[in-house]
């Protein structure tokens, strides 16, 4: 089966959180998937070659970190929660995850993180 292309997973089970971050980055002309929680976004990753995945730490079934965990090479990763993340939580995922976002991230700012997390993507491509 040949995969997809994604520039951008959005995975947060909060649905009007969800669909305004894929609403703001699809005006900003990034081509957009989402996943209600982590096991639909390792559904959505097993069909789609995603650039960036933005990704809530808490949700329901499957977590964040949990998905962190399944993915032996994950993409560019920017974590997301409103709850601070502790060192538990950085250590878990040290190596895996580009930035640490608190919610709520302004929208000027969160374009930007995923702006510079998909220059961080086509340099990890060009490295092979």
């Amino acid at each position: 089966m040949t995969k997809r292309h994604a520039d951008v997973l959005v995975t947060d089970d909060d649905d009007g959180i969800r669909s305004t971050v894929a609403a703001m980055l699809r005006a900003e002309g990034f081509d957009v998937i989402e996943a209600s929680d982590g096991d639909m976004a390792l559904e959505m990753l097993e069909e789609h070659q995603v650039d960036v995945l933005v990704l809530d730490i808490r949700m329901p079934r499957m977590d964040g970190i949990s998905v962190l965990d399944a993915l032996e090479v994950p993409p560019v990763v920017l974590l997301v929660s409103a709850f601070s993340m502790d060192e538990e939580i950085r250590s878990r995922t040290s190596g895996k995850v580009f930035r640490y976002l608190r919610k709520p991230v302004a929208p000027g700012r969160l374009i930007g993180f995923v702006a510079e997390a998909m220059g961080e993507a086509k340099v990890r491509s060009a490295e092979g």
